[in-house]
């Protein structure tokens, strides 16, 4: 029975690494179907996408991130987060001009506490006379 518990932990730990590779592979497959339909839900072109997976899929699969095996597991849900980051669509922000932009008033000036000067009376000095 022992020797039997042990060949079953011996074949798990040497079968681990390629069944580890197998998931990844398949969690990126999944992350890159997902983008492609949601492309074409939008009704965007998919061929560049499907460039981009293709190549990303070669590299996840020819280079490990990390020589070390325990490195490079714990770096591939950061490898999966990079590949979707270059999914990403970035625009650069809007230009203006000044075609587009409306012309703005010029600020209107507010006017003193206590109103306009005209309205105010000036207090008398009591007192002195001439």
């Amino acid at each position: 029975m022992r020797v039997l518990v042990a060949s079953a932990l011996w074949l798990a730990a040497f079968a681990s690494p390629a069944n580890d590779q197998e998931i990844q592979r398949a969690l990126i497959q999944r992350d890159q179907q997902s983008a492609e339909f949601a492309a074409r839900v939008r009704g965007a072109d998919t061929s560049a996408l499907q460039q981009l997976h293709a190549r990303q899929l070669l590299e996840a699969t020819t280079q490990p991130p990390h020589p070390d095996p325990a490195v490079a597991r714990q770096l591939q849900p950061y490898q999966r987060q990079k590949m979707a980051d270059e999914r990403v669509l970035a625009l650069p922000p809007p230009t203006v001009t000044s075609a587009t932009r409306p012309e703005k008033p010029a600020p209107r000036l507010l006017p003193l506490p206590g109103g306009p000067d005209r309205l105010i009376d000036p207090i008398p000095q009591q007192g002195l006379t001439h």
